[in-house]
């Protein structure tokens, strides 16, 4: 993986992570409108942590997933496993800066954040197979 490529990943994984934010966001919108309208700001502000514990895990899969199934198949040159662990790593890094930034250092240390990026692991490794799915291996003839 070259350098530009790596500075690709680490790009992308710095939009996952804001869309997943902005999803996470929104949901909580959604919540204080349609579902349970009309509470205090307070309540809202302590529901919100227990909606961005099933929110952000599951869109973060789901954003990597589209973002490995569209970039795997848009280059047909690119080491598409190297591309999503770098990916991934960036990604990490990210949301673990960001949270220990907010919370600390302790809070990052949960079996929330090891499911969080496990599924980001896993919606990357699956948008790539499904980018190379049907596609023919580089090193057959055809």
């Amino acid at each position: 993986m070259t350098l530009v490529e790596a500075a690709k990943a680490v790009g992308v994984a710095l939009a996952v992570l804001a869309l997943n934010l902005l999803l996470t966001t929104g949901m909580i919108f959604i919540y204080a409108k349609l579902i349970a309208p009309g509470r205090s700001d307070a309540f809202y502000q302590a529901a919100a942590p227990h909606i961005a514990a099933w929110s952000a895990p599951v869109g973060g899969g789901l954003l990597m997933f589209a973002a490995m199934s569209w970039l795997g198949r848009r280059r047909a040159v690119r080491q598409a496993y190297a591309f999503a662990a770098a990916l991934w790593i960036g990604y990490l890094v990210f949301d673990a800066g960001s949270g220990a930034a907010m919370g600390g250092v302790r809070d990052l240390v949960s079996w929330q954040m090891a499911v969080s990026m496990f599924t980001a692991l896993s919606g990357a490794l699956a948008g790539v197979a499904l980018s190379r799915a049907g596609t023919p291996r580089q090193d057959t003839p055809t």
